[in-house]
C-alpha cells in the first residue's frame, strides 16, 4: 500500500468513528468528503481535491504536502479518540429495586382492615 493510500485509510477510519461517513455504502472519495461536509467536515474535502486525488491519480503534488496532510489526519484521528473516550461510561449498577412497603387495605365503607397489600 502506498503512503497515500494508509494515510486515507487513516483519515477514513477517522471520520468514519467520528460518524461523519455512513458505514453501510461504498463511496468514493469524493462522496465521503461531500457527506463528511454535509456533516459539518470540510478538511476531507480539502484532502480529497488538494490531496488525495492528485497523488493518486494524476501522480502529481496537489495544493497539500504530505506533512500538511499528515497533520489533518492526526487532527481527525485524535478528535476521533477524544469523542470515543468521552462516551466510554462506567459499566452500569445493578439496581436494586425499591423495596415494597405493605399498608394495610382498609374498606372503603367501614373502615376495617380486609388485607395487607401495596399501598394505594
Amino acid at each position: 500500500m502506498n503512503p497515500a493510500e494508509a494515510l486515507w485509510l487513516r483519515a477514513l477510519r477517522a471520520a468514519g468513528a467520528r460518524g461523519l461517513v455512513p458505514k453501510t455504502k461504498t463511496l468514493t472519495p469524493k462522496e465521503v468528503a461531500a457527506e463528511a461536509a454535509r456533516r459539518g467536515e470540510e478538511r476531507l474535502t480539502k484532502l480529497v481535491k488538494g490531496w488525495y486525488y492528485p497523488r493518486s491519480y494524476g501522480r502529481t503534488d496537489g495544493a497539500m504536502s504530505d506533512e500538511e496532510v499528515a497533520r489533518v489526519v492526526a487532527a481527525l484521528e485524535a478528535e476521533a479518540a477524544a469523542l470515543e473516550k468521552k462516551q466510554e461510561k462506567p459499566p452500569p449498577r445493578a439496581a436494586t429495586p425499591p423495596p415494597v412497603l405493605t399498608q394495610p387495605l382498609r374498606c372503603d365503607l367501614c373502615g376495617s382492615v380486609v388485607a395487607k397489600g401495596p399501598p394505594r
